[in-house]
């Protein structure tokens, strides 16, 4: 089937979107690697339910969580996914309780040609336009050897575009199983990191199309995975009148001769409580009371704590200054 390849399908993750320049190019084939709990899978929900409101088929191949889990994991969080249709290749409990073996053959062997058989028919009555796959790595096992799995993953690849679909498939990078060969038979490789500081998104092939490089922070909530792509300053500039920004403090604002300039940066430095954060403070107030925009990024007290012991000294009206939440580093 032909694909307009000048077509971008969303990852249904804005923020994701925008680092990918508009999603991913209709007709290939893209792989998402991470270790577990880094939000691949939950991206892959993302990806199939913006094509289940764009009323386009879909189809999730899973391999790793049965099709019940996901029902009930997305029942537990509020989200409908009655849309998307799924290929359960999960082994059932009736696997280990009916003591399956296989004394001639060994299981790969016996359990590819169902297994592709199940794909192929599914693919052709459901006709997806959109395949999320989750994870490849799991055919790694139906296969006799290294080799072997790269054809017959290239060839898997092949199929599904050539069905008119856009594959999403997923691979658990870790040291045992190099995913390599998955990177470089792939149209684009999306990294997802995790530690105990951060989310790290990042992109590091995508054939066809330019994207915004770089680690890009995330979060995963309640409703699903957010990307905040790195800033780029020279794409964010903005027109503005240059002029002098006063603190209110008629003295001060004449030692500055009449304030601090409009798209400068300032440092106000000195010893632990000399009055840093209140001399900061004061601008803020000052801005507010002429009805313009602030923020505040603190990396040391709470929002709530700044406001006991700043702001209300200051005479802030709270209905003033902007909610700006938890702060998110991005280096």
């Amino acid at each position: 089937m032909e694909v307009d390849q000048n077509v971008r399908l969303s990852s249904g993750i804005p923020g994701l979107d925008e680092v990918l320049n508009g999603g991913f190019i209709s007709g290939r084939a893209y792989l998402v690697r991470g270790g577990p709990g880094t939000g691949k899978t939950t991206m892959g929900m993302h990806y199939l339910l913006d094509g289940v409101a764009k009323n386009e088929p879909v189809l999730f191949i899973t391999l790793v969580e049965s099709e019940a889990r996901h029902r009930e994991n997305a029942k537990l969080k509020g989200t409908d996914i009655t849309g998307i249709e799924f290929l359960d290749l999960c082994p059932d409990s009736e696997f280990f309780s009916q003591m399956q073996s296989y004394d001639i053959f060994a299981s790969a062997e016996v359990e590819q040609g169902p297994t592709t058989q199940k794909i192929v028919e599914t693919v052709e009555r459901v006709k997806p336009k959109r395949v999320f796959l989750d994870s490849m790595t799991q055919f790694r096992y139906l296969t006799t050897d290294n080799v072997q799995f790269r054809k017959q993953t290239a060839s898997f690849l092949s199929f599904l575009v050539e069905k008119g679909a856009t594959v999403l498939f997923t691979s658990e990078s870790m040291d045992a199983t190099a995913d390599d060969d998955l990177q470089f038979m792939s149209d684009g490789v999306i990294h997802l990191d995790y530690n105990t500081m951060e989310r790290l998104v990042s992109v590091t092939k995508f054939r066809g199309s330019s994207f915004r490089d770089g680690h890009h922070s995330a979060q995963l909530t309640a409703h699903g995975m957010e990307v905040f792509p790195r800033i780029l300053p020279a794409t964010r500039s903005k027109q503005f009148v240059s002029e002098s920004i006063t603190s209110g403090i008629p003295d001060l604002d004449e030692l500055l001769h009449g304030g601090l300039e409009r798209g400068t940066v300032t440092i106000i430095s000195g010893p632990s409580g000399v009055g840093k954060t209140t001399l900061g403070l004061q601008f803020m107030k000052e801005a507010a009371g002429r009805g313009e925009r602030s923020v505040v990024y603190s990396f040391e007290e709470s929002e709530g704590a700044r406001s006991s012991i700043g702001p209300n000294r200051l005479g802030f009206r709270s209905a003033r200054w902007p909610n700006a939440g938890p702060f998110r580093w991005s280096p």
